[in-house]
């Protein structure tokens, strides 16, 4: 998987949980990751690099929020070396 296919992933999948990037953000930063929500929102929407530990960040954190909802789509981890 590509970042990039990762980072669409992720922007698809909490589109479909109806998150925002404020509600991701939330939890994202509470386990943990440094990014404050501008550059959050600006990854989700494909507008700022992310490295892929990060990704993976991101990814736990909303796949973490879509646990507590109704059963949604969600965002895919990368188990490769990065190729970026």
């Amino acid at each position: 998987m590509t970042a990039r296919t990762q980072q669409h992933s992720t922007w698809l999948a909490a589109l479909r949980a109806d998150l925002s990037a404020d509600d991701l953000w939330v939890h994202y930063y509470g386990i943990g990751g440094y990014l404050g929500v501008v550059e959050l929102d600006a990854y989700l929407h494909g507008m700022y690099f992310l490295p892929q530990g990060e990704r993976n960040t991101v990814a736990l954190a909303l796949n973490e929020l879509i646990d507590d909802l109704p059963e949604r789509l969600k965002a895919e981890f990368v188990h490769t070396p990065p190729l970026d």
